[in-house]
């Protein structure tokens, strides 16, 4: 049976579950909103996607929640943007982000802290509101669905972080290596709640240290034209250490100059895979280019996933993992 008649039966047979129906697990008082989701899923030339019935379409082997259109983003480029109910959404986030076997208060947790991320980014001016992609959340469609990230998107159902009664900045990255960031030092813009401090929980978790080899033509890639300029190049230096302990720069230091760069956009150059964090504690030369070790995956501010994983083993609770990450915030409706 083609893939598109056999998803079309189990929708239509309430195989596969539809939008969400809040059921309001953790408790906070006022009504809900009832916000719509605009998800970039392709920019430029991308196949049209095939209809399989008023709620549901195929497109690039994945099946989606809501409606999809193809919608001008200026200078003559169009996209396609998949609108459909914000926890719809979030259905095709939470556990694309985290694992179905995680704990019940984690996964609820990343749902709290993913629908206050959306509807952070909620811009009626725009054609879309987020991307589908690790730029903004990753998003998954129903294949990406799990029993257990739906029922931690049904029981938050509504529940945002918030500070002085408004949305917060939503934020979270997989791991913060023992120590998150302040988002100041990351993006400019100070947030009260998003400071950095000590995070024991994430320590002994897979992402809690690495290592590792960079080639030398990543380097000359991230410092561009300078990197000429070197000559035999002789040290590395981690440089300008911020409250969360991390370098902002990292000099490299050649016998005849040296190329400084923001640790962020050498992370980005060599290859964000590699050099999975800014939370550099040694870079060594070596033959074929430069030794790293690290902590952490991703930029550190907000909750820590792995974090939050070992707070609801321990028997935390998504209010308690929450106010953790974000102090001074409460639970409201957003």
């Amino acid at each position: 049976m083609r893939r598109s008649g056999f998803l079309l039966g189990a929708l239509l047979s309430g195989a596969i579950p539809r939008a969400a129906r809040a059921t309001g697990g953790l408790d906070v008082g006022g009504p809900v909103a009832s916000h719509q989701m605009r998800v970039l899923l392709a920019s430029g030339s991308a196949p049209a996607p095939e209809p399989l019935d008023d709620w549901h379409f195929a497109w690039e082997g994945r099946t989606y929640r809501g409606s999809a259109s193809f919608e001008p983003l200026g200078d003559g480029q169009k996209g396609l943007v998949n609108a459909l109910p914000l926890d719809a959404y979030l259905y095709g986030v939470v556990s694309s982000e985290v694992g179905a076997a995680w704990p019940a208060a984690a996964q609820q947790a990343q749902a709290i802290v993913a629908r206050t991320y959306a509807v952070g980014k909620l811009r009626p001016e725009r054609p879309y509101d987020v991307t589908g992609s690790d730029s903004d959340q990753h998003y998954g469609g129903i294949e990406a669905e799990t029993v257990e990230g739906r029922s931690a998107v049904d029981q938050t159902g509504g529940l945002i972080v918030t500070y002085g009664g408004l949305p917060a900045q939503g934020a979270y990255s997989s791991c913060c290596g023992g120590r998150t960031v302040a988002s100041g030092d990351v993006w400019g813009h100070v947030f009260p709640y998003l400071i950095s401090q000590d995070d024991p929980h994430c320590a002994g978790t897979p992402e809690y240290s690495w290592s590792a080899d960079v080639p030398l033509e990543n380097v000359r890639r991230a410092c561009g034209p300078d990197f000429a300029e070197l000559g035999s190049l002789k040290s590395v230096e981690l440089r300008d250490i911020d409250g969360s302990r991390r370098p902002r720069t990292i000099a490299f230091v050649g016998e005849r100059s040296s190329c400084e760069l923001e640790t962020q956009r050498f992370r980005m150059q060599v290859g964000p895979s590699l050099v999975r964090s800014t939370f550099l504690h040694a870079v060594d030369l070596e033959p074929a280019g430069l030794g790293v070790e690290g902590s952490g995956r991703g930029h550190g501010v907000g909750m820590c996933q792995w974090g939050a994983r070992t707070m609801g083993a321990q028997g935390a609770g998504a209010r308690e993992i929450v106010a953790f990450y974000f102090p001074g915030t409460d639970l409201g409706r957003g």
